[in-house]
């Protein structure tokens, strides 16, 4: 089997919990379609890196790691943004109650490093062990406890923020 045709089966039996674990990170099912899409047309760009990603020990790890590195290059880009004033509330939200909160979550996670995020979401949204999340992202358990802990007071810090409560963001 050729190099190509093994990227692709691996990638494609990745595909739904890649995307899966990317939609949970962006907040965004339109972002995450990008952001996959952009972490195919990486890995497969040249034929070292396709190398690389089939004799990875942990291809998946190695797939998610490149959508949290795109993820995050998207969130920097976003906060050069202007952003306009909140329109006021409306008295039947239509699902502003649900947007609002994965665009908190979406806005939390961006202010954490990618390592940082990807543990979040790997043990706290996905459910995966810290050994199981340390194997996928390449670094100790204790590296990966580290980075949850450090994430964990980060988010604690920004949501019991009064600039928090009150809608704005710092």
């Amino acid at each position: 089997m050729d190099d190509a045709s093994e990227f692709d089966e691996i990638f494609t039996g990745m595909l739904p919990r890649l995307y899966s674990r990317v939609t949970a990170l962006v907040g965004s099912r339109a972002l995450a379609d990008d952001v996959v899409q952009e972490v195919y047309l990486r890995l497969r760009a040249t034929g070292r890196r396709t190398r690389r990603f089939i004799g990875h020990p942990t291809p998946y790890g190695y797939a998610l790691t490149t959508a949290v590195n795109l993820a995050r290059a998207h969130w920097r880009s976003q906060r050069r943004e202007l952003l306009l004033d909140d329109f006021p509330a409306a008295s039947y939200d239509g699902g502003m109650a649900e947007a609002e909160a994965r665009y908190d979550l979406t806005w939390l996670l961006a202010t954490l490093t990618a390592k940082e995020a990807a543990t979040i979401v790997l043990v706290d949204l996905d459910g995966l062990t810290l050994d199981e999340v340390a194997t996928l992202l390449g670094v100790h358990k204790g590296t990966a406890q580290r980075n949850r802990m450090r994430a964990l007071g980060k988010l604690r810090e920004r949501l019991t923020h009064p600039s928090f409560q009150e809608g704005t963001r710092r």
